[in-house]
Order: C-alpha cells, then sequence, then structure tokens
C-alpha cells in the first residue's frame, strides 16, 4: 500500500468511526419510536441518491435503502434495510462483496461502525471492490441477539432474506458487475452466508462465499445442504461459541467438500480477526455450549485470514 493510500486507509477509517448511527444500549429491543428513527435516519455522511463514478475518500461511501425480501414473513410490507456502500477509486462497474455482521449487529454501542467490520471494509476496497454492509438489526429495532435464546431475527429466516435482497440490490446497480458479487459474513452472519448460499434458494447470483466462525448446526442437520459455488471457512481451534467441529464434519461430506475450502487456526478463539481486540470472556451467550467464550484477536490468525480472503476474492471474482 503506498503511503497515500495509507493515509486515506486511516482518515476514512476515522471517518466511518466517527460517523454513528443512532443506536440505543440495551434492552435488545428498541422501543418503536426509536425503531423507527433509526430506520428512517440517516447519517450525515451521505444523503443524495447513489452516484455511478467513483471519488477518492469518504465520498465514496453511500448510505443506501433496500427492501428485504421478508414479505412472506412479515405478512405485510417487506423490511426496509438500510446499509452502508463503499466504492473503490476506479471506475466501475465493480466487483462486490456483502458484509453481513454477527449477533452483536453492525454498530458498537457508541452507534459507530464496529472496528472488525470498517477494517474489512476498507481492506477490500483498497483491492479494487465494492463493499455494501448490510444492517439487519437497526431496521427491526433490535439492539443485539447475542444473548437472546429465541432471536427475533434469525439467520436461517429474516437474514436469508436480507443477504438475497442484497444480492438484488446491486445487480440492478449500474455501478456492480453483477456477475462478481460474493458473501462474506461472520458467526451469526456466517450462519447467514450458509443458509442464504445453499444450493436451491435465491443466492445463486453469488459467484462466492466466505464465512468466519459460523455454527453450522443447520446445514449439518440438512442431509441435502451443499453450496451454490466456492466457499471458504475459517474457523477458530479453539472457538468455545462456535466449536469448528460442526463446520469441519459438513466440510468433509458429499458434495460439500468438492465446494469447500477450510481453514482452522489451532490457537485462535471467536472473533480472532477483529483488529486491536484484547482476549477477553463473553458471558451470557445464548447459543454458546457453556454460556461463555472466550473473545479476541489472534495476530497471526488475522494476518493469514486476510491473505487468503485476498487471494480467494482474487481468484473468484477476478479469475
Amino acid at each position: 500500500m503506498r503511503a497515500t493510500d495509507s493515509a486515506d486507509f486511516a482518515r476514512d477509517r476515522e471517518t466511518m468511526m466517527a460517523s454513528p448511527r443512532r443506536r440505543a444500549l440495551p434492552p435488545r429491543l428498541l422501543p418503536p419510536t426509536l425503531a423507527l428513527a433509526a430506520a428512517l435516519a440517516l447519517p450525515p455522511l451521505l444523503a443524495s441518491p447513489p452516484a455511478v463514478a467513483a471519488t477518492p475518500g469518504v465520498h465514496a461511501e453511500e448510505i443506501v435503502r433496500f427492501p428485504s425480501l421478508d414479505a412472506d414473513l412479515t405478512s405485510g410490507a417487506p423490511t426496509a434495510l438500510t446499509g452502508r456502500f463503499l466504492r473503490p477509486k476506479a471506475d466501475g462497474p465493480y466487483p462486490t462483496v456483502v458484509l453481513l455482521h454477527g449477533c452483536s449487529g453492525l454498530y458498537a454501542n457508541t452507534g459507530r461502525v464496529l472496528a472488525r467490520h470498517i477494517d474489512w471494509a476498507l481492506t477490500l476496497r483498497e483491492q479494487g471492490y465494492a463493499v455494501l454492509m448490510v444492517d439487519s438489526f437497526g431496521p427491526r429495532g433490535v439492539a443485539e441477539v447475542c444473548t437472546v435464546k429465541d432471536r427475533p431475527v434469525r439467520a436461517t429466516e429474516e437474514r436469508k432474506r436480507d443477504a438475497w435482497a442484497a444480492l438484488a440490490y446491486l445487480r440492478a446497480r449500474s455501478d456492480v458487475d453483477s456477475d462478481r458479487i460474493a458473501l462474506m459474513g461472520w458467526s451469526q452472519g456466517a450462519g447467514t452466508v450458509l443458509a442464504a448460499y445453499g444450493l436451491g434458494g435465491q443466492g445463486n447470483g453469488f459467484r462466492a462465499a466466505i464465512a468466519f466462525y459460523p455454527g453450522c448446526r443447520t446445514p449439518l442437520g440438512d442431509a441435502d445442504w451443499q453450496p451454490e459455488g466456492p466457499l471458504l471457512m475459517l474457523l477458530g481451534g479453539k472457538d468455545e461459541w462456535t466449536p469448528a467441529e460442526r463446520c469441519l464434519e459438513l466440510a468433509n461430506r458429499e458434495p460439500v467438500k468438492e465446494r469447500t475450502e477450510v481453514v482452522v487456526y489451532p490457537d485462535a478463539h471467536h472473533g480472532f480477526d477483529s483488529p486491536h481486540s484484547p482476549l477477553r470472556k463473553r458471558r451470557n451467550l445464548a447459543t454458546a455450549p457453556a454460556g461463555e467464550a472466550m473473545v479476541g484477536t489472534d495476530e497471526s490468525a488475522r494476518k493469514d485470514a486476510i491473505e487468503r480472503v485476498t487471494a480467494f476474492l482474487a481468484e473468484r471474482l477476478r479469475g
């Protein structure tokens, strides 16, 4: 990365962190008035319609809206989703990566985009990809689901439809290469990747998919499940929240293994790719086998994961 590019990266990261979307602290469900405000409010970053030409710096970010494909679940109007769309500095149409947040949501309690999502979004943008970060929680009035057993926003239902909606939205944009769109998610978002990218659904327009430490329980329980295309799974060998064993069993099954690459980092815990996140214990986790788990950065695993994602996307979206 050139010095000027590095400076742009740092500046854009700080700007994104300083451009919050208002979000309530727990309780888990926002009051109806705040939920409506969260769905309608635009951050000050951009309020104009999408532009076709990319502009250097943070001006290449847009706040976008598009309907989910969840009308069959709401028995009425589809959920009006929001997202953050970043364009690279080159001219489009761009290969594009959809990012799906975990059970904590896209935003931290401060209202700022979580550091993991900022870091990955800017890394991918610097590599020449457009990026769409989808918020599945805010528009539904949900703050987080990590501590919730009966989740109001499920990977296999609402969020799967959100991923399909993001694909449809991107394929309608003139600055996106509709044949080169990938899907990438973390934890519950990774479970959403597997649900949305399963054969026979509406995810066949995704060229490739990447799942960081998914639970793999649902696809493992479906003998017919297999990915639509190339799938990269990155797992932590010491993950106590979403243990790697289920995903390894899934990936070793015919015909899943023909399309799936799995990497296990033996000493890594859940969230190993988050930047500058000290190892700590999280408690009251509804889906962790013991109700708690160690989470935090493993720098060697994080570095290797970036290299593997870079190579995987280069082959699948640029090859």
